[in-house]
């Protein structure tokens, strides 16, 4: 099938690049000229890893092409996904400025029927507002829903082996054509689920505050455990290991961001407010966070307090690892956290470097290694749970610091190995681990080292 991909963020270029190695003939469009012109030259301007690889295959085999050109992309295509951004307004409703700025470009471009693929993640009704007004057009446009469901870092891998496709469609011919796009993936076994396009808008929604809320639970939990003195991460394994509650999603930490967790919780909130319902439950689920990465951060404050000129050396800044992005990253906060405190900080990313240095300017010191970044700091602050942090050598790391704090932010540092290197361990709802001590285990104390 001949397909418009217009959006080439994170989701439209690797929807469109994962499209094309289906078998389907893909038309990238955005409006940034630069980004298409990296993309036309072979660079990939986000990093997820597998997408550069798989578009520049696609690209070689002729299915996959990029350009500014909406009208040529519409009268070429007989289907076009919609993929742009649906930003929050402080208010919490999502801004859908965009997303009807592309559809009435539809409207005016279409030359033929048209089938119309929302892929931007919008809030229930938004599929009844766009059919309303594609039925102006002189052509006629179906109107579908398919919600993405990637998870940035995996992001080729869950299109391509997905836990679930979710088609929302309200005619049959809709429903149809989404089964033709996807007929490779349904002959593979993945599963299918159609419904109506309010259901399919809503299910996204409703998934990503479930996992949202999962996140805020644990940290919650996480600060009665400190507080008692018991382990967060003893805790998290006897909950998980039952399977009505199961373990995904339940790792306590500095908390969560990205592009999707935040603004859809705050946007189901304000969709419930629409339907004059309260969501007691989704603003507890953002408050919840926001208050973990400020506890953190106070932690880190409190403990430095008194120290001349005290330094941080913030190990991460993605909001998760496998990606460089820094939308909500929860690195965010807590450097704001400590700026305003007066703390001097030094930070390092694999892959964010750039996007975070646009955010925060240079009220942050950037590093171009890990070395570099924790030379003299007097605490680290591991906010990005990337592998290259894990496999640290801390007796080598311990020769670096003027100070003797390390702060881990996703639980996920041997505390052993730090507190044996002559640093002091600080997790989160866990119990500290002084130097050259041990962590009380399940059978008894696990030395250090």
């Amino acid at each position: 099938m001949e397909l418009a991909v217009i959006g080439c963020g994170y989701v439209g270029l690797v929807s469109g690049a994962c499209l094309a190695s289906l078998g389907h003939r893909v038309i990238g469009v955005d409006t940034d000229a630069e980004r298409i012109a990296q993309l036309q030259a072979g660079r990939v301007p986000i990093y997820e890893p597998g997408l550069a690889e798989l578009i520049a295959a696609q690209t070689r085999q002729k299915r996959l092409r990029f350009t500014t050109d909406t009208t040529s992309a519409v009268h070429a295509a007989g289907v076009i996904f919609i993929a742009v951004g649906t930003p929050p307004f402080d208010h919490g409703g999502a801004d859908l400025t965009m997303l009807f700025a592309v559809v009435d470009q539809v409207i005016q471009a279409a030359n033929g029927p048209k089938t119309l693929v929302i892929k931007s993640t919008v809030p229930p009704g938004t599929g009844e507002q766009i059919a309303a007004r594609v039925a102006s057009c002189r052509h006629p446009l179906e109107v579908v829903s398919n919600p993405e469901f990637l998870r940035e870092g995996a992001a080729v891998q869950d299109f391509l082996q997905p836990d679930r496709i979710v088609f929302g469609a309200n005619s049959q011919a809709g429903l149809e054509i989404l089964r033709e796009l996807y007929q490779p993936l349904i002959d593979h076994g993945y599963a299918i689920f159609s419904m109506s396009r309010q259901s399919a808008e809503l299910t996204k929604f409703a998934a990503n505050a479930m996992l949202a809320m999962r996140v805020s639970f644990i940290n919650e939990i996480s600060l009665l455990a400190f507080a008692v003195g018991a382990d967060i991460e003893s805790v998290r394994v006897g909950i998980g290991a039952d399977h009505r509650i199961g373990p995904a999603f339940l790792k306590a930490g500095v908390g969560y961001g990205g592009s999707c967790f935040p603004k859809d919780v705050a946007a189901l909130a304000y969709r419930m407010r629409q339907a004059n319902l309260e969501p007691h439950l989704l603003d507890s689920i953002a408050k919840v966070n926001a208050r973990q990465k400020a506890l953190f951060a106070q932690r880190i404050i409190e403990t430095l307090r008194g120290l001349d000129h005290p330094r941080v050396a913030v190990w991460g800044l993605a909001f998760k690892p496998d990606t460089d992005d820094m939308r909500e990253a929860p690195s965010l906060d807590v450097l704001r956290h400590l700026l305003t405190a007066g703390l001097t900080i030094s930070a390092y990313d694999p892959q964010a470097m750039d996007n975070a240095r646009r955010i925060l300017g240079e009220r942050v010191q950037w590093q171009r290694d890990i070395c570099a970044c924790t030379r003299g700091a007097d605490a680290i602050a591991l906010l990005t749970d990337w592998p290259v942090f894990i496999t640290q050598n801390w007796e080598h790391i311990a020769t670096l610091m003027r100070g003797r704090h390390v702060f881990d932010g996703r639980n996920c540092l041997a505390s052993g190995k730090v507190a044996a290197a002559g640093l002091h361990y600080h997790a989160v709802g866990r119990p500290p681990v002084a130097p050259g001590a041990g962590r009380q285990g399940a059978m008894g104390v696990i030395p250090a080292g």
